[in-house]
């Protein structure tokens, strides 16, 4: 993460306990917007709920276009795999059922045209899910890393780290690798290739 200072334009912005955003110079003039969220959880008030997504509502409505976006943190939702019916959303590879919580989250990123990269990779369900439920014992996919749909590309991949299990979270780390890719402005004279800014991102 030290790297990541280099990086900084502005500093972090903390919207209430639940949201925080920053900005990070990725190219001269280029950004990326990195939203960490922790959700309610599924047993919150309806009211409380509703909040949160308003106040996410806001922040994504208010990212420049032309920043890369990523929204990352633990949604206390579980967005199942019905990739069918959430097509550019939710991606093939997710794991389990859908909850009243996971409807939330995969309507607000529907809304916003983002996808849930979690979703997209195949592996083995380990590597998939981030929470084991205290009482069942099942292991639950919750913790999310969400970019927007046409940077898919960008994400080479977002796994679950089994190694982590020990560590004071009772979540597993998400790590997501991404290798950026950044238009140069356009010259009239010849087309520009597209240069990378590939980073590491845990959730």
């Amino acid at each position: 993460m030290n790297c990541l200072i280099n990086h900084l334009h502005e500093l972090p912005v903390g919207i209430n306990e639940r949201l925080m955003t920053i900005r990070l110079m990725l190219a001269s003039s280029q950004m990326a917007t990195v939203i960490s969220a922790y959700a309610p959880t599924l047993d919150a008030q309806d009211e409380v709920k509703e909040a949160f997504y308003a106040d996410l509502d806001k922040i994504l409505s208010e990212v420049p276009k032309e920043d890369k976006l990523i929204l990352l943190g633990d949604f206390n939702a579980r967005v199942g795999r019905n990739h069918h019916l959430w097509r550019g959303t939710l991606g093939r590879e997710g794991v389990g059922n859908t909850n009243s919580n996971g409807i939330l989250l995969l309507t607000k990123c529907s809304e916003h045209n983002l996808v849930i990269t979690n979703t997209v990779f195949r592996q083995k369900n380990k590597f998939k899910t981030s929470w084991m439920h205290p009482r069942s014992k099942l292991w639950h996919l919750i913790d999310y890393v969400i970019v927007r749909s046409k940077d898919r590309r960008d994400v080479l991949n977002t796994r679950a780290m089994t190694s982590a299990d020990d560590c004071w979270t009772d979540h597993r780390l998400i790590h997501s690798i991404m290798s950026i890719r950044l238009m140069r402005k356009r010259r009239m004279q010849k087309r520009q290739s597209r240069p990378k800014f590939k980073h590491r991102l845990f959730g």
